[in-house]
């Protein structure tokens, strides 16, 4: 796939081409129909697959040309401030990834909307501190409940030095008890972390997870969103459901640890059944908070594990 800078040569300048896809990401719902209607496609996912082949990764630059001019034709106003937030964004550290771009996940890109009309692949995204490669090594997910106990952080944790010892990188989504252990537990194995979050700025880490933030794992620890900032008419949790399908996503496997019924992790256990991809689901004790949303994803098609040796072969086989 071609870098951003790649495309530019023949098509817009940087600045320009990172405002367009911005400004028509902050408008999406607002615009997405006009633009479908210009491309002649049906959906996001026809929009993605017309512009970049998901499997060879190549770019249509004829494709990305047209869309990058319905872009202009659809916003009448904007782009002004569009190329002045590339600008503040560029000031604080936060990148631009246009779903075209070779730092763009490939899993991710692949990831099937099955005719929803919010579950697509972002075609924007964020990212911020840490600068890895997202495409060089198979992305393991971690998730699990926030109120989880001693033997659930335990697990994470170990989990996450398995993950990194395995050279692969760990996403989760960085709320406190089992993201934040995996990640914790990765980082200080070595590894590298990517935290998906439902916005960048301000950041909305907890307690737990900011500490994480020391110069020790500066080049380990990146925060990647589809959103730059939280907009106050924002529904918090929608944004948080939305996120979940990220990390579903870009992961080429879903590894839950004490979860719950009504928790958020049944989100991200949905999303990558749903679309064929593994999970595996640490085996809790009968009896506790967790035992039954276990035997429900079990009965789903999630993989039970007990011991990490059981993950080690499940996460090889997945990656």
């Amino acid at each position: 796939m071609l870098t951003v800078r790649d495309v530019n040569k023949s098509l817009l300048s940087e600045c320009e081409l990172l405002a367009l896809v911005h400004v028509a990401w902050q408008n999406w719902l607002r615009i997405r129909k006009d633009l479908y209607q210009q491309l002649e496609v049906n959906n996001a996912e026809e929009l993605i697959n017309k512009i970049v082949d998901v499997h060879s990764c190549k770019v249509h630059e004829k494709e990305l040309k047209k869309l990058l001019q319905a872009i202009k034709q659809v916003i009448k106003k904007g782009i002004d401030k569009a190329r002045t937030d590339v600008r503040e964004l560029k000031e604080l550290g936060v990148r631009i990834i246009p779903f075209f771009s070779q730092s763009y996940p490939r899993e991710l890109l692949k990831y099937p909307s099955q005719g929803s009309d919010y579950i697509y692949p972002p075609l924007v995204l964020y990212s911020t501190y840490a600068q890895f490669n997202l495409n060089k090594k198979p992305i393991i997910a971690v998730v699990g409940t926030r109120k989880c106990d001693h033997k659930g952080r335990k697990c994470a944790y170990e989990i996450g030095r398995l993950i990194a010892h395995k050279d692969f990188i760990l996403a989760t989504g960085l709320a406190q008890g089992i993201d934040v252990e995996a990640a914790k537990g990765c980082l200080e194995a070595g590894g590298q972390v990517v935290g998906i979050r439902p916005w960048l700025l301000p950041e909305s880490l907890p307690l737990e997870a900011k500490r994480l933030l020391k110069p020790a794992v500066k080049d380990n620890l990146m925060l990647l969103s589809e959103r730059p900032w939280k907009l106050i008419e924002s529904d918090v949790k929608r944004l948080y459901f939305l996120r979940n399908r990220i990390i579903a996503g870009m992961a080429k496997l879903v590894i839950v640890v004490e979860a719950q019924l009504e928790g958020g992790s049944m989100h991200q256990i949905k999303l990558a059944l749903r679309r064929g991809k593994p999970v595996a689901i640490y085996k809790p004790d009968e009896g506790t908070l967790y035992w039954n949303a276990y035997k429900r994803y079990v009965t789903e098609g999630a993989v039970p594990f007990t011991t990490l040796d059981q993950l080690d072969t499940i996460v090889e086989n997945a990656a």
